[in-house]
Formats: C-alpha cells, sequence, structure tokens
C-alpha cells in the first residue's frame, strides 16, 4: 500500500476565479453525490467506499493536511493524533475502526492519515480552530413527526468532498449521512428512527491531551447501535472526549417526537430539551450551566450569537413552525455577515474560506435525509462568475500536474 502524501493535491480553492458575491441570482439546488454500500461487514464495506472513492478519498486526506497546516500556522504532523485516534476508535467502536482500516486498504491511503481525518475536530482543537461551523434546529410540533434541519458550514475548499452516503447492514438496520469522504459519519438518521445533528463548539479544555474518541465516530456509532433517543443519549453521554461538540439527538413518531441537544466537552457533559413550545435551535456556543462557564467561542467571533438570536427570534410565535418556514427562517443573510446561510468572505484567505456547502433535513419517521448542496437560499455563484467547486478541481489537477 502506498501512504498519500500530504503533499499531492487536494481541494484547495484557487484565488483566481472565486466568487466574489454569493447573493446574487439564485442557480438553484445542486445535485448531491450519493453512493449506497453493499449489504457487507464493516471491514468489506470500507475497502469498498475506499476503492470506489479512491481519488475523492485521496483528495479529502490531501486538502486536511493543508488546513491542519493553515491552522495551526505551521508545519503540522497529524499522524501522531491519527495514530491515537484509531487506538480510541478500535476501543469504542471497533467495527468502526475495521471499517476505516478498510477504506484506508482501498483508498491507498496511510491509516493515521485516514484517523486524522476522522477525528478533524479534535485534530483542529489541538491545531488551533479558526472558524465554527453549523445552525441547527429542531421542532416538536404537537401531535405530529419533528422537524429537524441543519446548515453544514465549513472549508470552501471541502465544497467537492462530502457525499450522502446510504449504508444498510447485514441485521437490516440502514444508515443515512451526510459525511465526508473517508469519514464515517456525520449528520444523519438510522431506520431506527433516531437522528444526529452535529454542532462544533469550542471550550478552554478542548485539544489537551489525551485524544478521545473521535465525535464523528460517535455520531456513527450513534446511528448504528442507538434503538431510540435513551440509548442514544446513553451512548453520548458516556464516550470520552477531547473536543467538544453539540450532538443533537431526534427521535420520530407518526404522532410525535422526543429530542435533547448532548453538550460534550472534555470532563463533563450539558444536556438541554426543547423549550416549552418544543423548539431547539444551536449554533455554536455552549447554553448548559456545565458548559458555559468553559466556553470560548468569543474568541472565534459574534457569529454564533448572532445566528442564535436570528433563528429563536425568526421562529418564535403562538404556532409551531412548520418545515417551509424553518428553512425560511434560516435564509438569513444580515448585514453584518454572520448569516445563517453562510456566503464565503472573498478577503478570508482562499484555503480558509467559509460557507454553507449543504442544507439537510432530517426526516425520522421515514428514516431519510433530504439534502441540498449549499446553503437555504439555493443560491451559488454568481451569474458569470466561475462555480467555487471547479476551481477548486482546477486548482487540484494543476498542483497534481
Amino acid at each position: 500500500m502506498v501512504a498519500l502524501s500530504l503533499a499531492a493535491g487536494g481541494l484547495v480553492a484557487a484565488e483566481r476565479g472565486q466568487p466574489q458575491d454569493w447573493l446574487r441570482p439564485p442557480y438553484g439546488w445542486g445535485v448531491p453525490r450519493t453512493f449506497t454500500s453493499s449489504v457487507l461487514p464493516p471491514s468489506e464495506r470500507g475497502l469498498e467506499f475506499g476503492t470506489v472513492h479512491r481519488a475523492e478519498v485521496g483528495r479529502t486526506v490531501a486538502a486536511y493536511g493543508r488546513l491542519f497546516e493553515a491552522a495551526a500556522g505551521h508545519s503540522f504532523d497529524p499522524m501522531p493524533l491519527g495514530r491515537l485516534a484509531l487506538e480510541r476508535t478500535r476501543e469504542f467502536a471497533p467495527a468502526l475502526a475495521d471499517e476505516i482500516a478498510g477504506m484506508a486498504a482501498g483508498a491507498h491511503v496511510d491509516p493515521e492519515l485516514l484517523g486524522a481525518v476522522n477525528a478533524r475536530t479534535e485534530v483542529l482543537a489541538v491545531a488551533n480552530p479558526r472558524r465554527m461551523e453549523c445552525s441547527t434546529v429542531v421542532v416538536l410540533p404537537p401531535a405530529a413527526p419533528p422537524i429537524a434541519v441543519q446548515t453544514w458550514d465549513w472549508y470552501l475548499a471541502m465544497s467537492d468532498g462530502w457525499v450522502h452516503w446510504t449504508i444498510p447492514h447485514p441485521d437490516g438496520r440502514r444508515v443515512e449521512t451526510v459525511t465526508e469522504y473517508g469519514v464515517v459519519g456525520k449528520i444523519g438518521v438510522s431506520s431506527a428512527g433516531v437522528g444526529v445533528l452535529f454542532n462544533m463548539l469550542r471550550h478552554e479544555l478542548d485539544g489537551q491531551p489525551p485524544i478521545g474518541v473521535p465525535l464523528h465516530v460517535l455520531s456513527r456509532q450513534v446511528l448504528d447501535t442507538a434503538g431510540d433517543l435513551d440509548s442514544a443519549t446513553e451512548l453520548v453521554t458516556g464516550a470520552p472526549v477531547s473536543a467538544s461538540s453539540a450532538i443533537t439527538l431526534v427521535e420520530g413518531h407518526a404522532h410525535g417526537g422526543r429530542a435533547v441537544s448532548i453538550e460534550a466537552f472534555p470532563g463533563g457533559r450539558g444536556l438541554l430539551p426543547p423549550d416549552g413550545a418544543g423548539l431547539l435551535v444551536r449554533t455554536n456556543h455552549f447554553l448548559s450551566p456545565q458548559g458555559a462557564p468553559g466556553c470560548i467561542a468569543a474568541t472565534i467571533g459574534p457569529g454564533t450569537r448572532l445566528r442564535y438570536a436570528a433563528l429563536v427570534d425568526g421562529l418564535a410565535g403562538p404556532v409551531p413552525p412548520t418545515e417551509d418556514r424553518v428553512l425560511a427562517v434560516m435564509d438569513d443573510h444580515p448585514g453584518h455577515g454572520y448569516g445563517v446561510c453562510a456566503h464565503p468572505d472573498p478577503a478570508t484567505a482562499p484555503l480558509l474560506r467559509h460557507g454553507t456547502l449543504a442544507t439537510v433535513v432530517i426526516r425520522p419517521v421515514e428514516g431519510q435525509l433530504q439534502v441540498s448542496e449549499w446553503g437555504p437560499c439555493r443560491r451559488g455563484p454568481a451569474e458569470g462568475q466561475t462555480d467555487a467547486r471547479h476551481v477548486a478541481r482546477e486548482s487540484a489537477a494543476g498542483q497534481a500536474g
């Protein structure tokens, strides 16, 4: 097996041709990339995924190598952390450790590099995170299925690096997840009616050794094993972590549902239920009394609190919001530039440009995701400008050549 070099070409947005204003006329929803695995045990499932997506996994690993160094501001070797992440994964979820090993073999990448990509939240906590990500809304209408929507905000260099992956298990369980090539899971839902939404947090204890269970591994383990909200909550609260996230769990039935947001941080947990109107909103700062004293989200910027206020204010009222209303409120582009529907700032260095890459609606009752590229406003590059994903591909091809 040939280890992929971190110097290989990755999905890095070039300065030339970068969209300068993503708030001009829309070009509509994109068509997400999808993949359905064969019904296989974990190692073989990973091997199949890695073989089919060898180029995509390789580009993701290379892109994260560049991102880790850009975040750290100096040369940064993620392999020791990747090795530890694989050890923690083996202890916590052996089947997923087998899947990662199979994926690495199929994609011809070093398993420790893929371990670091699966632990990218933990690695960035060490390297120095520069951005926060994502806005989540869950609504529990009376006597009706829950509504759960998330915008996935991340680095634009990764805009061509994600997939809507369907995983049928040998025991009959079916999992759908929106994740990056090479990462076992992120946002998702299972046929058991359990959904997972994911918001990065920042705590003063993040990044201290030893490395914990990778949060993306934890998310996928919930999807693979939890039968209801209670077992999912037990799984999340029992996992030792070294980076912080709000993992919001939702369980759905035709005539109702339940939800809880768990703030997982090193050394503690905080649980937040929906409010009295059945509304649960998450952005990227701590809300629980357990986590709030250590919250350092303000060191990254004011965006998380501005987005939170926009969602809570926009969804307030005596009538529970519908899915259409939730998406309309998330179509938020205030003048200060910290909208729920995030668009890249051309003044930012190309590798660190950031925006909403996907909008995900979770349907727990059906065990399905509705996934759309880009943000709720359905806008991409302005008319006459180059699609950022095309720029990334051109840049990667030029560097590889």
